[in-house]
């Protein structure tokens, strides 16, 4: 009986699935299992047990995107070197233009072949400038290269006057006492006379005397120091023009030791209107323009002490001539004495206090001086 059920019910369940897989639904037709109907225990438990298979899903692995193939740059052809000439440069350009001066220094220059290889060496210059002469040069700069290639370039040079500070007229009654040829001892004293009055002097040296700590202490004092000479060998002074250049220039480095600067003022040896330059004919004509070209005042006089004539006289005879000068000037005067003579050092005294009681102001030279030349005789 029991295996009857069993059959009974495994039909109905083929039945069941053959018409579900077609599609075909005849409600009507099923026959509903009675509820009381139950699957004995032994029919299920005979049943066999089938186990699902497990299925894995697919692996899903992160493979990289195909890469492009890296860019390689076209090679690029050789570059062509072209030959060309060598190149000279002009440091400070082609034209310039300088202050006149004793001396020209050129502000350089360097070449280069096509290859950017110095040329420098091997450039040749040629032309003259004549710094102390105002005027127009040319200097030209040539090169040559292995392969026989050339360059050759010019400057233009031109030499300017120095731009000098205005003259000032002073009061009038102001005298400025030159004192030339020292300094000596006798330079001290009359440094002395002078601080006692509170008046100030010029003082035109010559170098080769040396005395550096008397001409320092004239500077500290308020005193103006000024080149005469530093031989006062006039045949040798005015030769030519170098020779005075070079005569000055010692001056002016014993101005420098003893006052740690150059001076821009001076006096001839002889004073401009000087005869004793007639050897070389037109040097005074000449050295005047160029020594106010360069920069340097020269100062002349319009009284003389006297005390240079060798002649006899006492310290009355040059305070009466200068007294009587400064009657004629009394817009503004220039003194020459000379402080190696003693006697010419002792009227400044009485000089300097007939001044006081008369009004007169005693100042030192410099630039803004009104300038005071004689008539060149060379």
């Amino acid at each position: 009986m029991k295996r009857s059920a069993c059959v009974v019910l495994l039909c109905a369940l083929l039945i069941l699935l053959t018409a579900s897989a077609c599609g075909l639904s005849h409600p009507e037709t099923v026959t509903e299992t009675p509820a009381e109907t139950q699957v004995p225990e032994e029919a299920v438990s005979e049943v066999e047990t089938v186990e699902a298979i497990p299925v894995s899903a697919p692996e899903v692995t992160d493979t990289p995107l195909p890469t492009a193939p890296p860019t390689v740059p076209p090679t690029p052809a050789p570059t062509e070197v072209v030959e060309r000439d060598p190149v000279i440069t002009l440091i400070g350009g082609e034209s310039i233009e300088v202050d006149a001066d004793f001396t020209f220094t050129d502000p350089g220059y360097y070449a280069e072949d096509y290859l950017g290889s110095s040329l420098t060496s091997r450039i040749e210059v040629s032309g003259e400038v004549v710094p102390y002469k105002v005027g127009s040069y040319s200097i030209t700069y040539s090169v040559t290269d292995d392969g026989g290639r050339s360059t050759t370039v010019v400057r233009h040079v031109e030499v300017v006057p120095v731009v000098m500070p205005d003259i000032i007229m002073p009061p009038e009654k102001t005298v400025y006492l030159t004192f030339d040829d020292g300094p000596c001892s006798y330079t001290k004293q009359l440094l002395d006379v002078l601080k006692k009055h509170d008046a100030k002097a010029t003082f035109f040296i010559i170098g080769e005397r040396g005395n550096v700590d008397i001409i320092k202490r004239a500077y500290e004092e308020g005193h103006a120091i000024g080149v005469h000479t530093y031989t006062h060998e006039y045949k040798q002074i005015y030769k030519n023009e170098q020779a005075f250049f070079d005569d000055f220039w010692k001056t002016q480095e014993v101005i420098k030791e003893a006052t740690g600067s150059y001076t821009q003022i001076f006096r001839f040896p002889g004073g401009s209107a000087n005869t004793a330059s007639r050897r070389n004919k037109g040097i005074m004509t000449r050295l005047t323009k160029i020594m106010e070209d360069m920069g340097y005042r020269y100062f002349d006089w319009n009284i003389s002490a006297g005390d240079a004539s060798g002649k006899s006289y006492t310290s009355g005879d040059v305070k009466n001539r200068v007294v009587s000068g400064l009657k004629r000037h009394t817009d503004y005067a220039v003194v020459l004495q000379h402080d190696i003579h003693l006697q010419s050092v002792k009227a400044v005294d009485s000089i300097l206090t007939w001044g006081e009681e008369h009004g007169y102001t005693f100042l030192a030279l410099d630039l803004t001086s009104p300038v005071l030349h004689s008539q060149v005789q060379n």
